[in-house]
């Protein structure tokens, strides 16, 4: 299966949204990371079918899935930001109602059903309605509406924004269980979200696709400009004022800071190894990270 961007663009009125957007995909996680407003909805919605470019297609095995319509709708499972429930239904009437929408017979949706509820860890929640859940079963809930029709592309948008780290962990373990056989697309400005299990990571800053590669081979423009120093309270924001410090840590009566600067930022300053969220802050230093 092949999934190709081809020379997407999307404006709104007299704002450009993407621009001459291209890219492939085949089974896996990618991970797209930006921050907020860079084009990361936008792009999602528009391979989810949910949203026309202005310009550019997308396709699938080299067909136009404006073409394919409902045949690709079919292959689809998607988690956007916000998922409508009704809060009253219990989460095995919910799901239940999903797939009645998705065309699956009743002896189908209710193997599905149970499937989906066992592989999301909430089958001992089923009779408990989803308006008393927590953020984290929610998203859990969301994931598992997604996964009804058994979809061949699963896109979930920031599916861990406003989750705690055990269920961001949960979360992510479970999109990397499943995409042995499927594309997953997994849009975040979180970068643990996808350093892990992204086969591949895209990043988009202004609408625009600046980097796409693996997580190895992204780090290495800042190989050698990562570095740790230890400074007293005054120092912290000498270094700030200077440098782009991502992140501040006490040892006692002195501070660890962690730098990225071009070159040597003090004498006794020790090179590190980078990491993805050094490269975050390299090219969205200028955004605030939540």
């Amino acid at each position: 299966m092949n999934l190709t961007v081809d020379r997407v663009s999307k404006s709104f009125g007299n704002k450009s949204a993407l621009t001459d957007i291209s890219l492939e995909f085949t089974t896996g996680v990618y991970g797209i990371l930006g921050a907020n407003g860079s084009g990361k909805t936008t792009f999602m919605r528009i391979v989810a079918s949910v949203m026309k470019p202005s310009s550019g297609k997308v396709l699938l095995n080299g067909q136009d899935i404006a073409a394919l319509d409902h045949q690709y709708r079919e292959l689809i499972g998607y988690l956007p930001q916000q998922v409508g429930m009704y809060p009253n239904f219990t989460a095995e009437k919910f799901l239940s109602y999903i797939a009645a929408l998705k065309g699956l017979s009743r002896t189908e949706a209710q193997a599905k059903v149970n499937e989906v509820l066992e592989l999301v860890k909430l089958s001992d929640h089923r009779k408990e309605k989803v308006g008393k859940f927590s953020g984290g079963m929610t998203r859990r809930i969301g994931i598992a509406q997604a996964l009804l029709n058994d979809p061949q592309i699963l896109i979930v948008d920031e599916p861990t924004a406003g989750l705690d780290p055990k269920e961001r962990i949960r979360f992510r373990n479970l999109l990397s269980q499943i995409s042995a056989d499927r594309i997953v697309l997994l849009s975040t400005h979180i970068v643990s979200d996808i350093e892990l299990i992204a086969k591949e990571i895209l990043v988009l800053k202004g609408g625009r696709l600046i980097r796409k590669d693996t997580p190895r081979e992204l780090l290495k423009p800042i190989e050698g400009k990562v570095w740790s120093l230890l400074v007293d309270e005054t120092g912290v924001s000498t270094f700030q004022a200077k440098y782009r410090v991502e992140a501040i840590a006490r040892i006692r009566d002195q501070f660890q800071l962690r730098i990225i600067s071009e070159t040597k930022p003090h004498p006794d300053a020790v090179n590190e190894d980078p990491n993805l969220e050094d490269l975050y802050l390299h090219y969205f230093d200028e955004e605030v990270v939540v």
